[in-house]
């Protein structure tokens, strides 16, 4: 069975951001570079009644992981993703899928 890693992140959107803003910053980040990261497997993007947003991350491995996030704090897609975040809100969650 192939190997996952999971990064789920929560956040809310800082005030006057509005949603078509940030999908657009998310579809951004998705036609990137990362579409060619090694071990890059998708995302997905979820949204509750709160306003919470959840971006769920797939991953073949945590090192795979790792690799992208000083990439990602470079490129602009990553800053003009980041400016729309609310920090003081975010959580950073990893999992690893366990074969049973």
């Amino acid at each position: 069975m192939k190997q996952q890693f999971l990064e789920v992140v929560k956040f809310k959107l800082k005030d006057g951001v509005t949603k078509e803003q940030f999908l657009k910053a998310e579809k951004d980040i998705r036609d990137g570079r990362i579409q060619s990261q090694p071990g890059y497997q998708g995302r997905e993007v979820y949204l509750d009644n709160d306003n919470n947003w959840l971006i769920i991350i797939t991953w073949d491995t945590k090192e795979a992981a790792n690799a992208w996030t000083p990439i990602f704090n470079t490129l602009p897609e990553g800053g003009a993703f980041a400016s729309l975040l609310e920090f003081s809100s975010a959580r950073q969650e990893h999992f690893t899928l366990e074969n049973v």
